[in-house]
């Protein structure tokens, strides 16, 4: 049951400051917001038909949390807790991609500069690592991008297989754009390459809640991807996604987020949950970005200003953010993991961490992290600790 200070908090928070980013409809008066509200066990058909009985409208169902979300407004609200159907509620925080400027759209055959500072060059990838991308969707007609190893899922922004943004086909590149055809070329840059995609957002770029992403790296997990890549955040933590997170951690698969570009110490979620890698961004010569959060969760740092990757259309263009930054961190993982196939992804965090190149102050700061990934070290780390299976958090 709620107490009296939550239900203001919902009311102030949800109806008024993010009453303008929530969908509308017909059937809901006033301003609404996106709740997600959990339940208990066995409660679920009667909590949504309390739901729509009110004039409520649910969005999403998130089974293994026992939890659904819906967009409601504050007398729909009132009723269903009256009634007692949740267990509690929360506000279905907004994620968002994390701008990127984009200053080139054009095809040319250059080496990412970021491909050296991570040792990419260093390293060939032995495959049978996918990566799971959530963005705004995949250009799978590039020339420069796999195409045969490549599924995906839409997640109600337009098919997985299409990106009329730009955003979630430049990260894409810098993951798996394949090496020796005349174009860009990415971490793994072998060709062999697996990738499953979920597109969340449309070609605007929009944004998507909280249960949304719960939801979509469900989807990762269950397309049997070892690491998932997200160039998107946005604030306030929601403990059902926190919990998301979690259980994906436990499920042997690792989450690879970007920090930010609010330029602040302001925490930006997923990357800030202790389950998921926040990755901050440097420039060409291994200095904090200016737009790079830093915070007490930065874990690594990647190259994320003025990279150079696959855009929709058979070109390529350079963008900048913490957004280019993760991609490097996730090709890195999958890289690394290949060669270990027998570590589990707590080890694989592990190896990445501890053989990063330090950068700023010595030892860890907030705006690098543990330092600048770094593949060749991470695979000479592991090639003479080696793993036991029970990994190292």
């Amino acid at each position: 049951m709620f107490n009296k200070t939550l239900l203001t908090v919902l009311v102030a928070t949800a109806f008024s400051a993010q009453a303008e980013l929530v969908e509308g409809t017909d059937m809901l008066a006033g301003k609404t917001a996106r709740v997600i509200f959990e339940y208990h066990q066995g409660n679920k058909a009667e909590l949504i038909a309390a739901i729509e009985a009110a004039g409520g409208e649910v969005k999403r169902q998130l089974d293994h949390d026992n939890a659904v979300a819906a967009v409601v407004n504050a007398d729909t609200f009132k009723q269903l807790q009256a009634k007692g159907v949740m267990k509690s509620a929360e506000i279905d925080a907004v994620r968002q991609v994390i701008p990127s400027a984009v200053s080139a759209n054009e095809f040319q055959d250059i080496a990412p500069y970021g491909l050296a500072m991570v040792q990419a060059d260093q390293l060939n990838y032995a495959g049978g690592i996918k990566v799971c991308v959530v963005d705004t969707g995949y250009d799978l007609g590039h020339p420069d991008l796999p195409s045969t190893t490549v599924t995906g899922d839409d997640e109600g922004a337009g098919p997985w297989y299409e990106d009329g943004h730009g955003h979630g086909t430049h990260v894409a590149g810098t993951i798996a754009a394949i090496d020796g055809n005349g174009g860009v070329t990415g971490v793994l840059g072998s060709g062999m390459a697996e990738l499953h995609i979920v597109r969340v957002f449309d070609d605007e770029g929009g944004f998507v809640y909280a249960s949304d992403l719960a939801g979509a790296v469900a989807d990762c997990a269950n397309a049997g991807a070892k690491v998932v890549s997200m160039s998107l955040g946005g604030a306030f933590s929601s403990k059902v996604e926190a919990r998301a997170f979690a259980r994906l951690e436990r499920a042997g698969v690792l989450a690879i987020a970007a920090a930010g570009n609010d330029g602040n110490a302001t925490h930006s979620y997923p990357a800030s949950y202790d389950s998921v890698v926040s990755v901050a961004a440097v420039d060409k010569d291994m200095q904090h970005a200016e737009f790079s959060q830093r915070t007490s969760q930065i874990e690594l740092a990647a190259p994320g200003v003025d990279t150079y990757s696959t855009f929709p259309g058979g070109g390529n263009a350079w963008m900048s953010g913490t957004s280019m930054a993760t991609p490097h961190v996730s090709g890195v993982a999958a890289l690394v993991w290949s060669h270990f196939p027998h570590c589990n992804n707590y080890e694989i965090r592990n190896a990445l961490s501890v053989s990063a190149k330090d950068l700023g102050d010595a030892g860890y700061d907030y705006k690098y992290g543990n330092g600048l990934v770094q593949a060749k070290a991470a695979y000479d780390h592991l090639m003479v600790n080696s793993c036991n299976g029970k990994g190292v958090k």
